[in-house]
């Protein structure tokens, strides 16, 4: 079953729009950078006014829970968390849950 993995995030404030767009990039590079682990990345800035202060998010498809472990351990995941990520938020707040389909009817 496919698994989603929301990130919401909350840049620093001395973090600019052209630096957060770079970081949001480089996290939507991964999906070339690990072919056939990540299946899709969607990527954001926050509208709402109910967000708590999260400025940015990105939703990234995996096609099972293996495939998210196997992006999670990876060395370039762990580098653009290292580097680009935690250097530059307050806050962050991952949700991962399995994708059902609820739009076709069920027997």
């Amino acid at each position: 079953m496919a698994v989603a993995h929301i990130i919401l995030v909350k840049f620093k404030p001395t973090v600019s729009e052209t630096q957060a767009h770079n970081i949001l990039k480089a996290v939507a590079h991964l999906k070339e950078e690990l072919p056939g682990v990540v299946e899709s990345v969607h990527l954001g800035v926050n509208f709402a006014a109910r967000a708590k202060g999260f400025t940015h998010g990105f939703t990234m498809i995996f096609k099972d829970k293996a495939a998210l472990e196997t992006y999670d351990k990876s060395p370039e995941h762990i580098r653009v968390v290292t580097e680009d990520i935690r250097p530059n938020i307050e806050d962050l707040i991952a949700f991962d849950y399995e994708v059902e389909d609820y739009s076709s009817p069920r027997l």
